[in-house]
């Protein structure tokens, strides 16, 4: 009873930040398209579920935090806060209702993270180019396995290639070359690459002169490259890869067992993954300084000054994470120290919790 008392009046503040500044998010960006959505209502529908998507990737944070703010300063004005400290209960027992509700909506954000919905900025953007091939990677070669890959075209969100040159080597040590697959396109379905009418030349074993040369092939469709998902080039080559958590893994096995660079790839994961609980530990610093009276302090300042604080503090992690994917910093040293710097603190605000 008492833990649904302290919930319900910190949902309501939470939730109608969320959709205030979700319709403000959606408002703004949609105005600058109102020409091109106007012509179809179908697309108009669709581009602003997307457009919403994509802005609860900004507003969750927001929306969680400044939900406190308003939770803990109506609770003060109203005197409810201190009737409950009065009751017996602690200042601990008052917090854990959000603190847990604020945990479970970053874990079932993270949980969103490893799923479509992080595409769904892409998607928007196909909807106002009137095409899903708007999200276009060119030219693009890379190693996979004893494979040397080349893509002129990929398109990620139709799960198509266009161009496809693959260069087939008996190991990675002498990088021998057996083979070469041709095809104009291909799709990936069932978990590997289908090549439409390919052209598979094999090249001779023996390059004694009078031997065997080599042998052209044509075939309806070839199956190959099991795995290798057209989405997960977008960490090796995009500045600001949208990709998901489950991606970001199998791309960053195949960096690992390929020896390459995986800074840009582990950025994005500390990013989707671990980054949003600096939602919880600033909360642990916002419910310190609510004091149990109003006449204790300027609850007006007192909310400017921890409305700032968050937006400080999420802006230093939001530039973080797309620096990051950018492959600037080194991601452990530019997000996790700062992550754990902030655990710290929140860990020894929440010590002194009960002392004030």
């Amino acid at each position: 009873m008492f833990f649904w008392f302290v919930a319900v009046r910190y949902l309501k503040p939470m939730l109608v930040i969320l959709c205030g500044l979700e319709f403000f998010f959606i408002c703004v960006d949609s105005l600058q398209y109102f020409d091109t959505l106007a012509q179809s209502a179908n697309h108009a529908i669709w581009f602003l579920v997307f457009d919403c998507m994509y802005a609860f990737n900004y507003v969750l944070p927001l929306a969680l935090l400044l939900g406190l703010i308003v939770f803990y300063i109506s609770l003060i004005k109203s005197n409810q806060y201190v009737a409950l400290l009065s009751l017996g209960y602690s200042r601990k027992k008052i917090f854990y209702p959000p603190f847990i509700i604020i945990n479970l909506i970053v874990c079932c954000y993270i949980g969103l993270n490893a799923t479509d919905f992080v595409y769904a900025q892409e998607r928007a953007d196909n909807i106002i180019n009137s095409s899903n091939s708007a999200d276009i990677s060119k030219d693009l070669f890379i190693r996979y396995n004893t494979d040397y890959v080349f893509f002129e075209k990929v398109y990620p969100l139709l799960q198509k290639a266009e161009n496809i040159q693959i260069y087939h080597t008996e190991n990675k040590d002498n990088k021998q070359l057996v083979s070469i697959t041709r095809a104009k396109e291909g799709y990936f379905r069932n978990n590997e690459w289908e090549l439409v009418a390919p052209q598979v030349s094999i090249l001779p074993t023996d390059y004694t002169l009078g031997k065997t040369g080599m042998v052209d092939k044509e075939y309806n469709s070839v199956t190959t490259l099991r795995g290798f998902k057209p989405k997960v080039l977008d960490t090796f080559y995009k500045n600001k890869p949208a990709i998901s958590i489950i991606d970001t893994l199998y791309s960053l096995h195949i960096l690992l067992r390929e020896g390459a660079d995986t800074g840009r790839t582990r950025g994005v994961l500390y990013t989707l993954a671990i980054i949003p609980f600096f939602i919880s530990m600033l909360c642990v610093i916002i419910a310190y300084y609510a004091p149990p009276l109003a006449r204790y302090g300027n609850l007006a300042m007192l909310g400017i000054s921890l409305s700032v604080l968050s937006l400080i503090v999420w802006g230093i992690f939001f530039s973080l994470g797309k620096l990051n994917a950018n492959a600037v910093f080194i991601p452990e040293l530019s997000m996790l120290m700062p992550l754990g710097i902030l655990c710290i603190i929140s860990i020894r605000y929440y010590r002194k919790f009960n002392r004030i």
